[in-house]
């Protein structure tokens, strides 16, 4: 097939990638580059890559053909990401997750081209049992609305002769060329290593479905490959834990490592769990458990694998926050000033010597 991946260097589309290269499908990827694109540059002979704004679909003919020409199906990954980035600009969030969506969804519709949409099970917000896809969306962040009011614009769109696919991930962990440690099995694994500490805020009862983010690249390439689905909307998780639970396993993984309770003036309130066996009927399944995830993290760590692992730029709200303050409020501006950095970024990690 022929693929649009927007949102294609973000930390889960830089490991979805080579997935889809490895089944020989022709990628073209459309990311705006807030965390750069310099990972993606061994793929330029494979990957037709473009780097501009999601929110041109609502907006420009032209730059909407030029996308879409000859595009199979499109993997719609693009987004303002997690609560604390979505809550920087409210207004942004919506142009972004929402009206770029359903405009981006308006044309696929229209060219008869398939779109497989990201959301997410934080869409569930606060909920008493394990949610199925039927049941009740509780919403209760920026991020979270933007998700629900998209997936129900989409839903309202299909018809007989097109049907959006709606993949509601868990919270994602395990490491990415696109690395994030605003994620809580990240954050743990960079603060068991690099502090032997992990800080959990409140009592950490709270339950989240958890996700590799190998095994949500798997789900889309797996449900964008399937013709026939049963359903529109899937929940991708692979087990639900407490982060208590999670704090748990990196106690046995790492000896010595030493658990903080820190007490938290505006408690979350979001706890939900969710059932997948809508998308285990359709034939995925998923492989990776928290406790791989940290084993895999925490090594990924100490080898060195991640460059200066606690930069702000692998924190999307603090990365977004610190673009906004140097003044940067153009986002083709972004453009150049992200090259500039990653360039500078390889640069200065030191080569090893023989």
């Amino acid at each position: 097939m022929n693929i649009l991946l927007t949102g294609g260097a973000g930390y889960l589309g830089s490991v979805l990638l080579p997935k889809l290269l490895v089944r020989g499908h022709k990628v073209r990827v459309l990311d705006l580059g807030y965390f750069g694109i310099g990972h993606l540059q061994s793929y330029q002979r494979q990957v037709e890559l473009h780097r501009d704004d999601i929110r041109r679909f609502g907006t420009d003919a032209e730059f909407t053909d030029r996308m879409l020409d000859d595009i199979d199906c499109v993997i719609h990954l693009a987004a303002i990401s997690n609560d604390p980035s979505a809550d920087l600009n409210p207004q942004l969030t919506t142009e972004v997750n929402f009206e770029a969506t359903i405009a981006l969804a308006e044309a696929a519709r229209s060219r008869g081209i398939r779109l497989l949409f990201s959301s997410s099970c934080s869409v569930y917000g606060e909920a008493d049992n394990a949610n199925d896809e039927t049941g009740s969306l509780n919403p209760l962040t920026t991020y979270a609305v933007s998700k629900v009011n998209a997936e129900k614009t989409l839903i309202g769109m299909a018809n007989d002769n097109w049907s959006p696919v709606i993949l509601r991930n868990g919270t994602l962990f395990g490491y990415s060329p696109r690395m994030r440690f605003d994620l809580v099995v990240n954050i743990f694994s960079l603060y068991s290593v690099v502090h032997n500490e992990i800080r959990i805020f409140g009592e950490g009862q709270q339950w989240r479905p958890f996700l590799h983010v190998g095994d949500c690249a798997r789900a889309f390439l797996f449900l964008a490959e399937k013709e026939k689905l049963s359903n529109i909307v899937y929940n991708i998780a692979h087990e639900d834990l407490r982060v208590v639970d999670v704090a748990e396993i990196f106690c046995k993984l790492i000896p010595g490592v030493q658990r903080t309770h820190v007490e938290q003036t505006d408690p979350d309130h979001r706890d939900y769990r969710v059932n997948t066996d809508r998308a285990t009927t359709e034939g995925f399944t998923t492989t990776t458990g928290v406790a791989g995830g940290a084993e895999e993290m925490t090594e990924a760590i100490i080898c060195g694998l991640i460059p200066d692992p606690e930069s702000i730029y692998y924190r999307n709200a603090k990365w977004l926050k610190e673009l906004t303050n140097i003044g940067l409020k153009d986002h083709k501006d972004l453009m150049g000033m992200m090259e500039t950095l990653s360039s500078l970024r390889s640069q200065s990690t030191p080569s090893s010597e023989i």
